[in-house]
């Protein structure tokens, strides 16, 4: 095997880094258990590498704090469907049967996925066969539904309930009219039922222990080699693939599979002219992802003193009274900041085990939905000035709602739409591969492809299935195993 990455440390968005004294996590804030019951994409990987003793996985108490002046108080929203039944009924009490059923109909989706888990054995199987019809129902019936459809249905004009279950929403979309239901499910769903964790030490942990495993395994890893090529054969077959490492001349790599970890519209340039058209065609009008803002502080104190409660908040700003607004907040970015704030997602890593918080400086990292049509026409003076502006306004909103942080903020760094095009190379600056729409037609199967028109070249990345950290470890698990299956047959 020879890995290549075209940045000076393994990883892309799991990466952790330095400015200063601080240290900044590029992305992750918190991500299932592999080994959680009933099946998790991540477990394939984590099983077959053996990763349980090399990556300690921290527990999150709760999943995350929403402060939303239509709720009230903070809310804080568990882990564990009946805790978190109990707490939406005590807060919305007139909600409780909608609560219920909507927590069912979350659960039955959930559950359908655990026919498959190893965890469970043909004994489990036949005691929950009976049910199978109803959670293949709960499937079918929202199968091209929206959020905004299903939540609609359940809690009609409620509002402020929908910001309790889904004011992370920045972390997918800002539409909540055309993310997909089953996205919302299978992503948030499994936070409610089983909870999040966060890799001690950072994502650069686990990502620089694949690249150690290659390497034991007899592999090379490169740094600083960006691919420059793809080459083919005369019937159109991978041969190989071109690269340069650390800027010198260009080398060749012979190999009969390339695995792309990489957008296909990136794929796209490193082919011939003559096999562009054909490669991107499938690709070529779905809709990317969102992007995001992330802005990291480090302070000289605990966020606690300052009466952050919880590791992960959700600020809703007052001006937002529809769960329709997220869209508009994104926009806010489109321009110097002004009174209104976007939807700010803030986690305090000191809050839990996380090993960064070390010598005196505590991070925290607070992201916001973006796009990159709102600083691609800037000029560098003009991105630079807006930018440092929006890291100001933050700030100051940090300090309105934890009185006294501004004064303890000793580092600070911000990234836009326009730096995760850059760093991560990725159209548009999309951060979790195409966007997860609502399907126009009855899917026949999860929206995952690994093969391309190019005989040994496959999709490995997030644009191959779903995004974040499951998505981009269950798309490489994936792909290998689409090539088992094609070498079988």
């Amino acid at each position: 095997v020879l890995l290549l990455e075209r940045n000076a440390a393994f990883g892309g968005a799991a990466t952790t880094y330095q400015r200063g004294t601080l240290t900044i996590e590029a992305s992750l804030h918190e991500t299932t258990h592999p080994a959680t019951p009933g099946g998790d994409p991540k477990r394939e990987v984590f099983d077959a590498l053996d990763l349980y003793d090399d990556i300690k996985l921290t527990p999150v108490d709760d999943f995350q704090e929403i402060r939303c002046a239509l709720i009230g108080e903070p809310f804080v929203l568990p882990h564990g469907f009946d805790a978190v039944e109990a707490d939406l009924t005590e807060r919305f009490p007139h909600q409780r049967k909608n609560i219920r059923a909507f927590l069912r109909q979350v659960r039955r989706s959930l559950q359908l996925g655990a026919f498959r888990s190893p965890d469970h054995g043909l004994f489990w199987r036949a005691a929950h066969a009976a049910e199978l019809p109803l959670d293949l129902w709960a499937i079918l019936r929202d199968i091209r539904s929206s959020l905004s459809d299903v939540f609609e249905r359940f809690f009609g004009d409620d509002e402020a309930i929908k910001f309790a279950l889904a004011g992370n929403l920045p972390y997918f979309t800002d539409d909540p009219d055309d993310v997909w239901w089953l996205a919302y499910v299978f992503v948030q769903g499994g936070y409610l039922q089983s909870g999040g964790y966060y890799i001690k030490g950072g994502s650069q942990s686990l990502s620089d222990r694949l690249a150690e495993i290659i390497r034991e395994a007899g592999g090379e890893t490169l740094t600083s080699a960006p691919a420059t090529g793809i080459e083919l054969g005369p019937t159109g077959e991978v041969t190989g693939a071109r690269y340069r490492e650390n800027g010198g001349a260009e080398q060749v790599a012979n190999a009969p599979l390339v695995f792309a970890n990489a957008a296909p519209h990136v794929i796209e340039g490193l082919l011939p002219n003559g096999n562009r058209d054909e490669f991107m065609a499938p690709f070529r009008d779905r809709p990317l992802s969102i992007s995001l803002l992330s802005a990291t502080i480090g302070v000289n104190r605990r966020p606690a003193e300052f009466g952050f409660s919880s590791y992960s908040t959700v600020l809703i700003p007052d001006w937002m009274t529809k769960f329709s607004d997220f869209k508009s907040a994104t926009d806010l970015l489109g321009d110097m900041p002004g009174e209104r704030m976007p939807v700010m997602c803030v986690v305090d890593y000191s809050h839990i085990d996380s090993g960064l918080a070390e010598g005196g400086v505590f991070p925290v990292n607070i992201v916001c939905a973006d796009r990159l049509e709102n600083w691609q026409a800037l000029s560098d003076e003009d991105y630079r000035q807006r930018k440092d502006a929006w890291l100001g306004a933050i700030v100051r909103r940090l300090d309105a709602e934890w009185p006294g942080i501004a004064d303890a903020v000793v580092e600070s760094s911000i990234a836009t739409a326009r730096s995760m095009e850059r760093h991560l190379n990725t159209p548009g600056g999309a951060i979790y591969g195409f966007a997860l729409s609502r399907p126009e037609e009855y899917p026949k199967g999860p929206p995952q492809t690994f093969e391309t028109t190019i005989e040994g070249l496959w999709l490995s990345s997030a644009y191959a299935g779903g995004g974040g950290f499951t998505g981009a470890i269950s798309a490489g698990a994936g792909a290998v195993q689409a090539v088992l299956r094609a070498q079988r047959s």
